[in-house]
């Protein structure tokens, strides 16, 4: 595939012609990563396995690797090999942007030994402008972080090669930057201090230069106990004697004693130019201060005139905002003026004009409060922290919660590594209750003191939501007080805003849709968005995607605490706007089973497509599961049964079979306190579908699908929904007998209600048992009726589309029509991959693998079955993988 370019630096991704090419999610994107990385070599399996998985790999490891793979084919071609020894990407290093680095820095290297100055800064030059954004954004597994360390690492040679050939061919003035920056980023590394103290000296900073030197050879006696190298040695011969420095302002505060994480939010504050501005917002308790602070200490020698400091308290408590005349007299006395003119601020720039500054304007309520004191100078760089977005030109830096594995190292800092590695269990679940917020995780640490109080103890206190936020409080210091940070910012509100945020406290799940907020609020579309934007520039929300938000776990249950009068009429308006919105996809999705719910009402459901419908239900499914057990909880039970009976196509054409098990039991239990037969006898033959196709209990499915039978017969069979679901009842429990004499019966009464969903359903039931039978060509025209049949029904459901193009390959490969066989099966198991159901993916591998055999296509056949193994939903399916296997391995063994 010439014309082929692969991108690691930023987003790893691939283009053909200019094109982006679909490498997929996460999963295959990675494996393609760590294939480009060894570009035109072989990458063995346990290769792949463990730069994916690292140590612990999953059962289905292998398997999923080949699933992977699968994927990549699609968007690379041939241009991925498969062999015994592994797979390898047939593409030349030079088509890799991070190959061309590492190529420009070997040949910069090679030409600054042969004293060609030029070239080797030309080939440095070019190194640098392929790394374009962090290594390998968008893959995951243990290998990309190695990978990224290891090149970072690189990047600073490149970087010091490149300033030491720019020092060489008379350019030293264009490295200061640049070198200040490494030597900041590396106080022990000695090479970036001596090529700046070069560069100093060779444009006229000598003074400069000595205090860059003072300052490593202090760093290097305090931590490593050493004196300086030759480098430094040499460079330091090289300068006069050191000029006496001026008094200037130090106002920076101490840094917290267990800074942890931010180096990507500390790295955008280095792109932060002299005279210019940045911000740092974010919610309350993130960090914003103290991320302000540890910056200001890393660049505060880049600014030899001082370091001014002023909390202008626009969040606090204890005192009002602190006035633009108040700020302006307390930097021009530290500045010096003895004198304060009636405009100070025209004063306070005219003495920043020629100095370097760096300005800190901490917890400021609003632009208007920071504008009038900035220096608007040169040499000058402000930065500024708020929980607002504020709108000032300059870098923005929005803050947001720690990783885990930063809290957890957070954790780790306060307590001592030894107690968090004697329990990472409840380390991990502290971090999680916690929210990852930085002030959360230091009150918790801190209360746990010296010892006496154990990790576990900490997380079985903060288990029960009600008490969360008493339990992150410090009745000593009000900062430390999580509920009572989160107070001041709430108390900024209007009362609209105010009233959003409390009813938002209400919503059961994890993330809230723009209609889900719509019900609440009992407001329009516009309006709705409106309110959220202005919540979200007041960081008392958060923005997931496109009209998607959610609140912090923390400030999610301090909103629920704050009365409001409106809070049950605003949850049942969520709850019907949310049976109204799934039973919409529902009919998207699977029509002919009859209708739920005819009353649901939600005065912003859109109509939608098939695939709209489809997209929407996987990613609003946690969310609408959450509902089911909230109008449960608040006593709807009627609504509850009828959204957890709405909620099975959704769940079966998603595959997510855990939560659909869970929604069921709830809705059960709803539906029998009512008495509501129908939905019973629904969620009955619900339970019985997913303990066949998720848990392989056909027993259990069967019992499940006669007691719904027995619900309905008692009722109106003229009602369809009746029909219909005594139709499902009727048709899994006659396949489940293995009686055709009755599937065939459940065909004819399909037809004569004229449903043809449920006659699809029959028909392809029948395709099944016939093929199980040996009779090949009955089952392949059943497979064939019932795949044109869900054509005529309008319905793309791609689970009943898959069993029927799965059932045609197995009737077309008993048949022996092996070449057809083998093109309904790959279709059928590229649908099974694209909806992630695994057990079906097992049985289209095998059938897959059998049919290439039989054909005489060997290749790939030993890596399907090596695949579908782990997949096996039984020991029957398993024990014909292996002995398939066993065949195909004694057949390619030489005789």
């Amino acid at each position: 595939m010439d014309g082929l370019a692969v991108r690691l630096f930023g987003q790893v991704g691939a283009t053909f012609g200019g094109a982006g090419l679909n490498l997929g999610a996460p999963g295959p994107r990675s494996l393609f990563a760590r294939l480009a990385l060894s570009a035109g070599e072989t990458v063995t399996a346990d290769d792949l396995v463990d730069a994916l998985w690292g140590e612990a790999p999953p059962r289905t490891a292998r398997s999923t690797v080949y699933t992977y793979v699968s994927t990549l084919r699609k968007a690379l071609g041939d241009m991925v090999i498969g062999s015994r020894a592994g797979y390898r990407l047939a593409l030349p290093p030079e088509a890799v942007d991070l190959r061309r680095f590492e190529t420009g820095f070997r040949d910069a290297r090679r030409l600054w030994l042969a004293d060609d100055f030029c070239g080797a800064l030309a080939q440095c030059e070019q190194a640098v402008q392929e790394w374009r954004g962090t290594p390998l954004a968008g893959a995951v597994g243990p290998f990309v972080q190695r990978e990224r360390d290891r090149l970072e690492a690189l990047r600073v040679d490149v970087q010091e090669l490149r300033c030491a050939a720019l020092i060489e061919v008379g350019r030293a003035d264009e490295t200061i930057v640049d070198l200040s920056e490494l030597a900041a980023a590396n106080p022990l590394r000695e090479r970036p201090h001596a090529l700046l103290m070069t560069a100093q000296h060779r444009t006229g900073r000598t003074a400069e230069a000595h205090r860059t030197y003072d300052r490593v050879r202090k760093a290097l006696d305090e931590e490593l106990g050493i004196e300086p190298g030759r480098a430094l040695r040499e460079a330091f011969e090289l300068m006069r004697e050191p000029t006496e420095a001026a008094v200037v302002p130090a106002q920076l505060p101490h840094g917290v004693a267990h800074f942890t994480g931010r180096a990507r939010m500390l790295q955008q504050l280095q792109t932060a130019e002299p005279g210019s501005v940045a911000v740092i917002d974010g919610q309350a308790g993130v960090g914003k201060t103290t991320l302000a602070v540890r910056f200001a200490h890393l660049v505060a020698d880049r600014f030899p005139d001082g370091q001014l400091f002023v909390d202008l308290r626009g969040f606090d408590a204890r005192a009002k905002p602190v006035t633009v005349a108040e700020a302006l007299n307390r930097m021009l006395r530290a500045l010096g003026a003895e004198d304060q003119p009636a405009d100070r601020g025209e004063h306070y720039r005219s003495l920043l004009a020629d100095r370097k500054v760096l300005v800190v304007l901490d917890n400021a309520a609003n632009a208007e409060q920071v504008r009038p004191l900035l220096p608007n100078a040169r040499g000058c760089l402000t930065v500024v922290t708020s929980r607002n977005r504020l709108t000032l030109d300059g870098p923005r830096v929005g803050l947001n919660t720690l990783s885990p594995a930063e809290s957890v190292a957070l954790l780790a800092s306060v307590l001592g590594a030894d107690r968090v590695r004697q329990d990472p269990d409840a380390a991990g679940e502290l971090a999680e209750q916690c929210g990852h917020l930085p002030l959360a995780l230091r009150v918790a640490a801190e209360r746990m003191g010296s010892g006496s109080y154990a990790l576990v103890d900490m997380v079985r206190e903060l288990r029960r939501e009600e008490d969360r936020l008493d339990a992150l409080a410090d009745s000593d210091d009000e900062l430390s007080d999580v509920r009572a940070v989160f107070r001041l910012s709430y108390r900024s509100l209007e009362p609209l805003p105010a009233r959003a945020f409390r009813l938002l406290g209400r919503h059961p799940g994890t993330e809230i849709d723009l209609h889900e907020a719509a019900a609440l609020f009992d407001a329009d579309l516009d309006t709705a968005r409106d309110t959220m934007a202005g919540l979200l520039r007041q960081h008392l929300v958060e923005q997931t995607a496109t009209d998607t938000y959610r609140l912090h776990d923390l400030l999610r249950i301090f909103a629920a605490e704050q009365p409001e009068a409106d809070a049950d009429a605003a949850v049942l308006r969520l709850i019907e706007c949310a049976l109204a919105s799934a039973h919409a996809a529902r009919v998207e999705l699977t029509p002919g089973l009859g209708d739920v719910v005819h009353d649901a009402n939600c005065p912003h459901l859109t109509p939608i497509g098939y695939d709209a419908a489809l997209v929407w239900a996987a990613e609003r499914l946690p969310t609408l599961a959450a509902t089911v057990r909230a109008a449960a909880d608040r006593g709807h039970d009627r609504l509850a049964a009828q959204l957890a009976a709405t909620l099975a196509v959704l769940c079966y054409g998603t595959s997510h079979w855990t939560l659909w098990l869970q929604v069921i039991d709830i809705g059960l239990a709803a539906a029998r306190r009512t008495g509501d037969l129908l939905n019973i006898a629904r969620l009955c033959n619900d339970a019985g579908v997913a303990y066949h196709y998720f848990l392989n209990r056909p027993d259990i499915a069967a019992e499940c699908h006669e007691a719904a039978a027995e619900i309905l017969v008692q009722l109106d069979p003229e009602d369809p929904s009746v029909a219909a679901n005594l139709a499902v009842a009727h048709t899994r429990l006659d396949r489940h007998r293995g009686s055709l004499a009755l599937l065939e019966r459940d065909l004819h009464t399909a037809r004569e209600q004229g449903n043809l969903f449920l006659e699809a359903i029959a028909a392809l039931n029948l395709s099944e048992l016939l093929s199980e039978r040996g009779e090949s060509e009955r089952a392949l025209e059943y497979a064939r009726e019932g795949a044109e049949l869900l054509k005529r029904t309008g319905s793309r459901h791609r689970h009943m589309v898959g069993h029927a193009t799965e059932n045609r390959g197995v009737a077309l490969l008993a048949g022996g029509h092996l070449a057809e066989a083998i093109g309904h099966l790959e279709e059928a198991l590229a649908i099974w991959q694209e909806l992630g159901n695994q057990r079906a993916m097992g049985t289209a591998m095998h059938a897959l693998a059998e049919a290439r055999h039989r054909a005489g296509h060997t290749a790939g056949v030993r890596e399907l079955l090596t695949a579908a193994l782990p997949l096996a939903a039984d020991h029957t399916r398993a024990s014909a993988i292996r002995a398939l296997l066993a065949e195909v391995s004694a057949a390619a063994s030489p005789r």
